[in-house]
């Protein structure tokens, strides 16, 4: 995956940092390591999560699919009660594939700026390395980064809460699919033992 490259880059690009550069003092060098290591924790961190998310979406669109089909099915049966609950199924898990979709459409336009971010900050990494960056500039870009990574772990936070809460909703829809499904079974089962007395 092109981010994990980026990633090792970054790591690379530390490690020979302290080495190299002797107009940036210790402690900021120290310092840039130290972001480095941060910065490619939580993409790591991020690009697992879009596994897990990745794996989520679909199986909530395939049940969304499946909920509206047998709510269709249903749409000339008498039970009203059934009916009813077939529709609130339906329309919270077409709501809960909605969601992780739109997390979907987010986190791929967040993974495009992160890539690139990351490409950045290897490049102003070896800047400092060669000294090309006055230590004040240093300290000054270090504390860009920084905000551009808060910015970041905030929005990944935001995320991890959103699936949670999706997921959840889609995990209680799943069960009571489950309990209708083993419901609707046993009831039609009836009439055919019945009829076979």
């Amino acid at each position: 995956m092109k981010t994990k490259v980026i990633l090792a880059l970054v790591v690379a690009g530390a490690m020979t940092l302290a080495a190299c550069n002797k107009k940036v003092d210790e402690k900021t060098i120290a310092d840039i390591n130290q972001f480095g290591t941060d910065w490619s924790a939580l993409g790591e961190k991020a690009s697992n999560w879009s596994k897990q998310l990745t794996e989520s979406a679909q199986h909530a669109k395939e049940f969304a699919a499946k909920q509206t089909e047998m709510m269709n099915t249903m749409s000339t049966s008498k039970d009203a009660a059934m009916k009813t609950k077939m529709q609130e199924m339906s329309t919270t898990a077409n709501t809960n594939s909605a969601n992780f979709e739109t997390m979907m459409n987010d986190w791929n336009t967040f993974r495009t700026s992160w890539d690139a971010n990351t490409k950045a900050y290897t490049e102003w990494q070896g800047k400092v390395v060669k000294g090309e960056v006055s230590s004040e500039d240093a300290v000054k870009g270090l504390a860009d980064w920084k905000t551009k990574m808060t910015d970041a772990q905030q929005k990944v936070d935001g995320w991890n809460t959103a699936y949670n809460t999706a997921k959840e909703s889609y995990d209680k829809t799943m069960t009571a699919y489950d309990e209708m499904s083993k419901s609707m079974t046993s009831t039609t089962s009836t009439p055919k033992e019945k009829s076979k007395k």
